[in-house]
């Protein structure tokens, strides 16, 4: 009996420590969280994960905060909770901050957990997620926490780049660490009016540069989204960005080792898409909007773009074609016609690398009249950022099939992934325009002193448009395969399936690591 009353007491004291632990910041804390529309890490966690699915690690692990004229505070699980769970079926990893204890600032032990997850998401060959949220290290015991864990994880991080999926949603003020986690990661989400990212928050700044800044202007969601383009996705609500971890790595295998997930569909191979031809015009000069072409070919119309707004004159995203994952790439009209200027082409760059690292097949659909020209775009430094997209897309070794919808111009061919850029398969629309410059950009480059001295300069320039649209049609440029195949519009989707699994063989045989993804 004096055995069973011990094992009894010892059971509930264990339990008892480790509900005072999973509290964190306490209840005063936890609603305060709500109150403010966010949630705490392990709420966070269940709508992350599949029910049932987390076996925690760390939970006893204790931080210790000790301020001068202060008395030493114990923190409980010291802000952090770390582990392992399933995402529909498939093993992640994860760490959540938690913001209700000291802000979710990480001490010594949070950051030996934090680590060791990511470690463990190595060897295993498995994502891993990190719900961020906090400044990463107490200044209390910024040298241990530092050298535990913090600059180890960050320099950790970039040795598994390419080799396992990693998603991060900044979930609150994420200054300093989680900013460099973030920028290291493969996809980010933020939150509109609750996330905030950047070097260092407001109380560095100013005690640093003496400026008087806000968290909003330093580093808000909406500016990462639409300028710096440092974010993947913007969400409303806390659900909604851990919901679009969830969607992003459904697209993506658990390490580079493997393929990605194949899913079924009830959308045909062979389903006609009539509708190409009421959204795309004739007119070369009339805009359209790229996305519906996309979701129009892809299975079940569903379309997970990345960094929409951000560039916005190329779209970069994720989608499905007969059941596999594919990245594509579109020009988009409606957008500075769907030229490219070094915003577009850092996407595409980085894009390219993201989808050749795990094996996912590159679809690109052109529409495309160039690069953007000018002093301001040589002040920009648009030739590196060009150069850089298209040795991207010429190294990336996954099948890559292209479809030229209208325009195609220049170096933006090249860059788009045409023949000379690897593309396996090249098509195009019969209202495709192939040449090194539109039609009226040629006339007056080279005939800009007869048309000053031309009585009818109207008529001159018309017969000259029409001699080099004739010589830009595609059928030109089939006859001499330049290209494989002008295709009715309406059968984008069942060649572009059917040209992917013509060339599927080729990635089998490339399976491993290739390269990091480069922030």
């Amino acid at each position: 009996m004096t055995q069973a009353r011990s094992w009894r007491d010892l059971l509930k004291s264990l339990a008892a420590e480790k509900a005072r632990a999973a509290e964190m910041g306490g209840p005063e804390a936890i609603a305060r969280t709500h109150e403010r529309g966010k949630l705490t890490a392990r709420e966070r966690l269940e709508k992350l994960l599949d029910p049932g699915s987390f076996m925690e690690v760390g939970l006893l692990a204790k931080g210790r905060m000790e301020s001068p004229g202060m008395p030493p505070e114990e923190l409980p699980a010291d802000g952090i909770v770390v582990g392992q769970g399933a995402i529909a079926g498939r093993p992640v990893f994860v760490a959540a901050d938690d913001g209700t204890l000291k802000g979710g600032a990480r001490g010594e032990a949070g950051a030996r957990k934090f680590l060791r997850m990511k470690q463990l998401a190595l060897a295993s060959g498995t994502p891993y997620v990190g719900l961020l949220e906090g400044s990463a290290s107490r200044i209390q015991d910024t040298m241990s926490s530092t050298f535990a864990g913090i600059g180890s994880s960050l320099v950790e991080q970039h040795t598994f780049s390419g080799v396992i999926p990693q998603a991060v949603a900044l979930l609150g003020h994420c200054f300093g660490g989680p900013a460099f986690h973030a920028a290291s990661s493969d996809f980010v989400a933020m939150v509109r009016g609750t996330s905030f990212m950047g070097m260092s928050g407001p109380p560095v700044v100013r005690g640093g540069m003496g400026e008087q800044v806000t968290s909003e202007e330093l580093g808000s969601a909406e500016m990462h989204f639409r300028e710096t383009g440092q974010i993947d996705y913007l969400a409303e609500t806390e659900p909604e960005a851990v919901a679009a971890v969830r969607d992003y790595l459904s697209f993506f295998p658990q390490s580079c080792h493997e393929l990605p997930p194949t899913r079924p569909t009830p959308d045909s191979s062979d389903r006609a898409t009539d509708e190409l031809l009421g959204i795309v015009p004739e007119n070369l000069r009339r805009a359209y909007d790229s996305l519906r072409v996309i979701r129009a070919i892809v299975d079940d119309g569903v379309v997970f773009p990345l960094r929409g707004g951000f560039g916005r004159n190329l779209i970069t995203a994720l989608a499905r074609l007969g059941g596999q994952p594919v990245g594509v790439v579109a020009n988009q009209p409606m957008e500075l016609a769907g030229i490219l200027d070094w915003r577009a082409a850092y996407k595409l760059r980085r894009f390219v690398e993201l989808c050749d690292a795990f094996h996912l097949p590159l679809v690109f659909l052109q529409d495309v009249p160039g690069f953007l020209v000018g002093t301001k775009v040589e002040r920009e430094g648009t030739v590196r950022y060009a150069v850089a997209a298209l040795l991207a897309v010429a190294r990336a070794t996954v099948p890559k099939l292209t479809v030229i919808l209208r325009k195609s111009y220049g170096l933006a061919y090249l860059a788009m992934c045409g023949k000379p850029a690897g593309a396996d398969l090249l098509f195009a629309w019969p209202s495709a325009s192939i040449a090194l410059m539109g039609p009226e950009a040629a006339v007056n480059t080279i005939y800009r002193r007869e048309l000053e001295r031309s009585p009818d300069a109207r008529s001159l320039r018309a017969e000259l448009e029409t001699h080099f649209h004739g010589a830009s049609a595609p059928a030109a440029a089939a006859e001499r395969f330049l290209l494989d195949d002008v295709i009715d519009p309406r059968d984008t989707r069942r060649v572009l399936i059917r040209g992917l699994a013509m060339v599927e063989r080729k990635r089998r045989r490339q399976l491993g690591f290739k390269h990091p993804i480069w922030p």
